[in-house]
């Protein structure tokens, strides 16, 4: 099953950032959820509203039910090396991709060192910087000449083994109510952020995404940020294909 979505993976990875967006959804439902099951049919899970999952199925427009990996309602997701996913099967009737939320657009205030995007009521920063490693504690595998861990993380994101050249320095959210900023567990060991591939959708209420393709050429993955009600709600990584 993994080698089969790690070549599903390299596919979208080649593809343009329009066309891989649909396969990221969340749930939009009447009753606020939808049941996750298993190929006999059995209840295995729930996928409430505004929650992101990768749709494994999304261009097999023949399928009724779709094989989808999802994580945990909050907190932070990564599907490997050390995932903490599950995965099932929903019906394609309750998804919404995230291509087709409405989208904030990008300003023309963005530079290579912010990314501004904006509406009426919203405007979202993500703010670069370059990675200094005299300012991070780094454990070499000295006979591979390779990156173990990056200030006590092994599970580097972005990067093959290598010194990261560029980090988030930060991410912000300015809303009717305030200014949310992103907690530093949501941004740190993201690394070769893209400023090209970055998308802002908006939910149901007061939730929005922040999807983004990353890579420095090997360590390919992609990010999605769940905001609701003005605050981080969740963190899915697809990487390492």
């Amino acid at each position: 099953m993994k080698k089969i979505i790690f070549y599903i993976s390299a596919i979208l990875f080649c593809l343009p950032i329009q066309a891989q967006q649909p396969f990221f959804g969340v749930i939009q439902d009447a009753d606020g959820y939808v049941n996750v099951r298993d190929t006999s049919g059995t209840v295995i899970g729930k996928l409430l509203d505004n929650h992101v999952f990768v749709d494994w199925d999304a261009q097999k427009s023949h399928k009724e039910w779709h094989s989808v990996e999802y994580g945990a309602e909050t907190g932070i997701t990564k599907t490997c090396p050390n995932g903490n996913t599950h995965t099932g099967e929903i019906h394609k009737s309750r998804i919404r991709y995230l291509a087709d939320l409405p989208q904030l657009k990008k300003q023309p205030q963005s530079t290579d060192k912010c990314l501004v995007y904006a509406n009426d009521t919203l405007t979202i920063k993500i703010i670069f910087q370059k990675f200094n490693p005299q300012k991070h504690a780094i454990v070499y595998d000295l006979e591979a000449g390779f990156v173990r861990s990056i200030d006590g993380c092994s599970d580097l994101t972005g990067i093959d083994d290598n010194i990261p050249h560029e980090e988030y320095a930060s991410v912000t959210v300015k809303h009717p109510a305030g200014i949310l900023e992103f907690p530093t567990a949501y941004i740190t060991h993201l690394y070769e952020p893209s400023r090209n591939n970055v998308v802002v959708a908006l939910g149901k209420g007061n939730s929005l995404f922040i999807s983004t393709q990353n890579s420095d050429g090997a360590g390919g993955y992609y990010a999605v940020w769940t905001v609701e009600n003005y605050l981080v709600k969740s963190l899915f990584v697809l990487h390492d294909f």
